[in-house]
């Protein structure tokens, strides 16, 4: 295919529409239609059909758009790269951070990223593993700063370790949880968890070590300051990275239980596709983000 069929494809899946798409790319919509038939042609497949309001894909359809996706960030990416080494700053990135990276890696990142590359525009959004990976191995996103994955979970991934942070379970000042010291105290109690209802709860491990049934959180959150106000005054548990303590505590009516069962830390990594190289950019904000990391604490283990 040529990229002008990429182009198209996206484009289309997209808007949603020829006729969005066409005016997207600038181009009248007679031309697309004859780009789109190309591609078809070419491919042996039909991408789009005509649906109540404009176009959706086919069953093969979609697994072409999201080959072309692919294909169409590699080619930014590398535009991207040959303009960021010529010396213009100019350009993409898009980061996928956990709440410990947000709060604690991403701010003081930015001063060191903005003095090499003030024009670079930077997305930076929440999230979790497995919907995080899955949005970097689309090409979408660039690094992800999160929990490290399980090893069936990292093929294809580069990961390198920058902090363990303890974890601790919080609740609201005055909760009837707020002096236990057991896990087995909290198997009743109501949980929310942090990130989207397909993730693993995270600290299932260790209530299935205990010997304990694992808790179902019936409330989950990708906003951090959301899920801080539903557990404030309120019964309510969450388990939460430790090293954010500090930033929570003195602004919300919130206690760290204490507990004295085990409860295992979490590995924090930079997460990147290893058969992708970064962009001048993304790799100018990759060692700000280790450099970062030296100061919160040492990596608990050598690069995976």
């Amino acid at each position: 295919m040529k990229v002008t069929h990429v182009e198209t494809i996206v484009a289309i899946a997209e808007a949603g529409s020829l006729r969005a798409a066409a005016r997207s790319l600038r181009k009248s919509q007679p031309a697309l239609t004859k780009t789109l038939k190309q591609a078809e042609e070419e491919l042996g497949a039909k991408i789009f059909a005509r649906a109540a309001r404009g176009v959706e894909p086919t069953e093969i359809g979609r697994k072409i758009i999201a080959r072309a996706r692919m294909i169409s960030s590699e080619f930014r990416k590398l535009d991207e790269d040959i303009r960021q080494i010529q010396g213009d700053g100019s350009g993409n990135l898009h980061v996928i951070v956990s709440p410990l990276a947000a709060v604690r890696i991403v701010p003081k990142v930015m001063d060191r990223f903005r003095k090499q590359f003030p024009n670079v525009h930077l997305q930076v959004a929440g999230g979790h593993p497995p919907g995080a990976l899955a949005v970097l191995r689309s090409g979408e996103a660039d690094l992800v700063i999160g929990p490290v994955p399980a090893r069936d979970d990292r093929a294809g991934l580069s990961i390198r370790n920058l902090v363990k942070t303890p974890v601790v379970v919080i609740t609201g000042k005055g909760s009837r949880y707020a002096n236990a010291t057991r896990l087995e105290q909290l198997v009743d109690a109501e949980w929310i968890m942090v990130g989207a209802r397909k993730r693993s709860f995270g600290i299932a491990a260790d209530f299935l070590a205990a010997g304990l049934p694992v808790p179902d959180p019936i409330t989950t959150s990708d906003s951090i300051t959301s899920l801080l106000a539903m557990i404030e005054g309120s019964d309510r548990l969450c388990s939460f990275p430790g090293l954010m303590l500090e930033e929570i505590i003195p602004r919300w009516e919130i206690v760290a239980l204490p507990l004295e069962d085990t409860v295992e830390p979490v590995q924090i990594g930079l997460i990147t596709l290893a058969d992708r190289p970064l962009t001048p950019a993304g790799q100018a904000f990759a060692d700000a983000v280790l450099n970062r990391a030296r100061y919160l604490a040492p990596a608990s283990s050598d690069n995976q």
